[in-house]
């Protein structure tokens, strides 16, 4: 379900391939940035997002993250389970990390 007000909001469609690719690419270094662990890059993508596609495109690029972020978050906290095969694709990672050795540690 949408808000009456954003209903209305319509984003200018991309007018060639090459904006297409470019708004993706400027969004793909925000999420990475965001993620990241170099506080500095964030701080840089941020501005460059703002600065070529403006402030609504950092408020929506921003929120979908928080969104994976709180999904995430509300998965863990209701002992939301894997299934086997995404603990087999993530069997080396969960070895790396140690993440065996914790308490709340199940399958």
């Amino acid at each position: 379900m949408m808000l009456r007000a954003s209903t209305t909001h319509q984003t200018p469609s991309p007018s060639s391939a090459d904006e297409i690719a470019t708004r993706s690419k400027i969004l793909e270094q925000f999420v990475a940035a965001v993620v990241g662990d170099v506080p500095d890059a964030a701080v840089e993508a941020r501005a460059m997002l703002v600065d070529r596609l403006g402030q609504d495109w950092l408020i929506d690029a921003s929120a979908v993250i928080a969104n994976f972020e709180m999904m995430t978050r509300l998965a863990d906290a209701t002992g939301a389970r894997l299934r086997p095969e995404q603990i087999e694709a993530a069997a080396s990672i969960i070895d790396d990390l140690g993440l065996d050795a914790f308490p709340s540690a199940r399958r």
